[in-house]
């Protein structure tokens, strides 16, 4: 007896499904994404589905589920979230033209790193990727964020006594890590990090990590920029490291991530190496026992107004400065704006209209973006003007810094003022998003689908004049579309270029060249109109790729003026002081105040301590008693 077959659907659904065995296939089949087999049985019970079937040649119907395209991401998100990664598989060709079953192809795998234009993630996290290269006791870490565009790279020797490694993850926290196989020492230290913090791990072929093709690849990354450049030449194990990260990236995201344009390298010598005890124990930016913001030192600081502003005052924190003159610099800017009311005022405001210009850049480079997205970039730039005139008298080096490198980017508001209409909805492919005035022709396809009926009189009240037939109507039907009818007591006066369609008993119905041409425009105009629009806003995101340099360096500054901003209106509301940082051995605390408990006292004043520490007779001391009583 003959074997079923498979239906050429479902053996073009196993065959994608081979090439990413690891993944959820999201496979889209009309409005909906479908998944078959144990990726429907999986997926139906993380996302709480129904479980179907569907025939497919075989005996048994094969098991399925599925979600709609249009509310996709938020599966997604929850597939992810449970460790999950997606292969998203969309029609590659139009149905139209396709000879056959349509054309499918994955087009990105979503991962728990690299969700981060997918997910709703707090406005003030990160979403990093980790990959780990490992061998010859030493080690070398990268990170990125896909969707802010920051890329770090660390580097040092695996020492099970001085762990930096896990330090250093502790103060990125990643979503997703990965690893060489040579890395099989370090595994026990991830496992028991990952109990410490919520990530998911993954060891990779080991031809990710191969030398040369990491050169290439990094190379390829941050065009125009040499190893040199970057500060990787002599450092093997990054190089190693970043290159195996950058090609998991383009393997998985399948796209250009030209937003990842920049390196910077985490030293010991440029931060504050804090374990992890000390740092789950100090609360910088978390409690220790509900891991939430509120309560911690973060909580305390953070009233910034950006989520630009917020991530870069939680990277502040998480990587104090150990460089005095550096330090300095912040220090003497939060001083101006606290001294200067009026300033500080202006900047708060100007701050509070501002969107998030990075995560609203990754969405451009991942094509996900919408119309009202370059409604949130427009009103962002048009704030920048306001950021510069309220600091454009400062004195202080680093707020001048930020006031000189402010690029208003006129170019790019009027781009987007004279192209994208107000009101804009979501969808990009459905009208609605392009300005009247930006596209002539669009404008005159609209025209024509608004004023079809107009137009319709126009020819009418034309023909009557032109024939002398009086009673001439232009009638519409489903059959001939657009005619004109006309009684036989006035056949005689019926023109040449009349084309006869119908015979009635009381009349003819007739079409024109004219009259056909304007049904052919009314018809295919709002399938015109959509595509016109749709080509329009991909102008409008190219033109914004080309400025992608010029957007992150106005988003880095306004980052950094929202988090000198915040720390000013913090020291302002609680009385803070400025502190003298020097390379000396003395600490030398005047009535020093505890933020965190200080704010958590409702019914009692705080009483202030003095402390004082050096390096001779007062290398410590020894405070007991209860923590209620001061300590």
């Amino acid at each position: 007896m003959k074997k079923p077959a498979l239906t050429p659907m479902m053996q073009q659904y196993l065959q994608i499904k081979e090439e990413y065995n690891d993944c959820i296939l999201f496979f889209r089949l009309g409005d909906f994404y479908e998944m078959f087999f144990d990726d429907a049985i999986v997926a139906s019970q993380i996302l709480e589905i129904t479980l179907t079937g569907k025939d497919c040649g075989m005996e048994e119907r094969a098991p399925m589920c599925g979600v709609p395209f249009h509310s996709a991401q938020n599966y997604i998100a929850k597939l992810i979230k449970n460790g999950k990664k997606v292969a998203i598989c969309e029609q590659v060709e139009d149905p139209k033209e396709a000879k056959g079953i349509v054309k499918r192809d994955v087009i990105r795998v979503v991962t728990p790193g690299t969700a981060g234009v997918d997910l709703e993630i707090t406005e003030a996290d990160n979403n990093f990727l980790a990959c780990i290269y490992y061998s010859d006791h030493y080690y070398a870490i990268s990170f990125a964020d896909v969707s802010t565009g920051e890329v770090y790279a660390a580097h040092g020797k695996y020492d099970y006594a001085e762990n930096s490694l896990m330090d250093v993850m502790s103060t990125f926290k990643p979503s997703e890590v990965l690893l060489n196989i040579g890395g099989k020492s370090v595994f026990e230290d991830i496992v028991d990090l990952r109990k410490r913090f919520d990530f998911f791990d993954s060891v990779i072929d080991e031809e990710y990590f191969d030398y040369e093709m990491a050169v290439e690849t990094i190379k390829g990354q941050f065009k125009g920029r040499t190893l040199d450049s970057l500060g990787i030449t002599d450092k093997r194990h990054i190089i190693c490291s970043l290159g195996a990260m950058l090609l998991y990236l383009s393997s998985t995201q399948k796209r250009d991530l030209s937003h990842l344009n920049d390196l910077k390298i985490y030293e010991d010598n440029s931060f504050m190496t804090i374990d992890i005890s000390s740092r789950r124990n100090l609360e910088i930016t978390e409690t220790m026992r509900e891991k939430i913001k509120r309560g911690s030192l973060l909580g305390t600081l953070d009233k910034t107004k950006t989520a630009m502003g917020a991530r870069r005052l939680k990277s502040w924190l998480d990587r104090p400065l150990i460089d005095a003159k550096k330090i300095a610099l912040r220090a003497d800017a939060v001083e101006e704006l606290v001294n200067n009311a009026d300033t500080l005022d202006d900047l708060t405001e100007a701050l509070k209209k501002i969107y998030d210009i990075e995560r609203i850049i990754s969405r451009v480079v991942y094509g996900s973006c919408n119309a009202r997205d370059f409604l949130s970039l427009k009103q962002s730039i048009d704030k920048i003007p306001d950021i510069r005139q309220a600091i454009k008298d400062s004195k202080t080096a680093f707020l001048k810094e930020i006031y000189n490198g402010l690029d208003t980017m006129r170019d790019l508001f009027t781009l987007i003022e004279s192209a994208i209409d107000p009101d804009a909805p979501i969808t990009v492919k459905e009208g609605g998003i392009i300005r009247k005035g930006y596209d002539r022709e669009l404008d005159n396809l609209r025209d024509i689908l608004n004023n079809s009926t107009l137009y319709i009189a126009r020819i009418e009240a034309s023909e009557r004049e032109r024939t002398g037939i009086k009673n001439l109507k232009i009638k519409y039907n489903k059959v001939f579309g657009y005619y004109i009818e006309v009684s036989n007591s006035n056949k005689d006066k019926v023109p040449e270029d009349y084309i006869r369609k119908q015979t009635l008993v009381n009349g003819e119905r007739y079409i024109t060249k004219e009259l056909k041409d304007l049904e052919n425009a009314v018809l295919s105009s709002r399938e015109k109109v959509n595509t016109l629009e749709y080509e329009d806003f991909l102008t409008v995101k190219n033109e914004i790729l080309k400025n992608l340099d010029r957007l992150q360096k106005c988003a880095k500054l306004v980052s950094v003026a929202d988090s000198l901003c915040s720390l000013a209106n913090v020291a302002v509301a609680n009385g803070y002081v400025k502190p003298v940082v020097d390379t000396g051995d003395t600490i030398d605390i005047k009535d020093g105040r505890h933020p965190i408990v200080e704010k958590g006292l409702k019914d009692c004043l705080f009483v202030p301590n003095d402390t004082y520490l050096n390096t001779s007779d007062s290398r410590f001391s020894i405070i007991t008693g209860p923590n209620m009583a001061g300590k």
